[in-house]
């Protein structure tokens, strides 16, 4: 027997649905939680996760949750998700998602942080340059939709003294036809 403990790992599975067959008759099958339990040096278990095993590693368990949390790539309040930053590798996103970081804004908060490892303190401040440049693109929108709304105005403008000019030049055809 080892003195090693074991290695718990919940991960998202699939599983063949025993009583489900689409139209075409081919199996069907259904997203599972998965457990993989390996105890050094022989031992690796790949199973269907059962309710026990949430309760009898909870921490494992809550850092499956996390993981699932991260892979969401609903932009949201709380920010642009990292897994749809082309900037991590998706080993990145899972080695964040354990420490509760989902958003590119998350890890802009990080930036300059010393306690970062090296890859990491580059993401974050790779990720608080975004950010910056984000705040200074939002400067341009906002000239940009003051202009759009001077161009409306002149627009309006412009089309007031064409009908103005069009009833002027009206008025003196009239006043030439009466003259002659």
């Amino acid at each position: 027997m080892s003195d090693f403990p074991a290695l718990i790992h919940f991960y998202q599975g699939w599983a063949l649905d025993p009583g489900a067959v689409s139209g075409d008759g081919l199996p069907v099958y259904k997203d599972t939680v998965m457990i993989q339990i390996e105890k050094p040096p022989l031992l690796k278990l790949n199973r269907l996760a059962e309710r026990e095993d949430f309760t009898n590693y909870p921490e494992e368990y809550e850092v499956f949750q996390r993981t699932l949390k991260a892979r969401d790539t609903e932009i949201g309040d709380s920010g642009y998700p990292l897994v749809m930053w082309p900037v991590v590798s998706p080993a990145d996103v899972e080695t964040f998602a354990a420490r509760k970081i989902y958003t590119v804004e998350d890890l802009a908060k990080l930036a300059g942080r010393r306690d970062l490892p090296g890859n990491f303190a580059e993401l974050a401040l790779r990720a608080e340059r975004l950010m910056d440049m984000q705040k200074q693109f939002g400067k341009y929108e906002a000239m940009l939709s003051e202009r759009d709304a001077q161009l409306v105005e002149i627009s309006e403008q412009l089309k007031d003294a064409r009908n103005t000019i069009s009833a002027q030049n009206s008025m003196i055809d009239t006043l030439k036809m009466r003259v002659a």
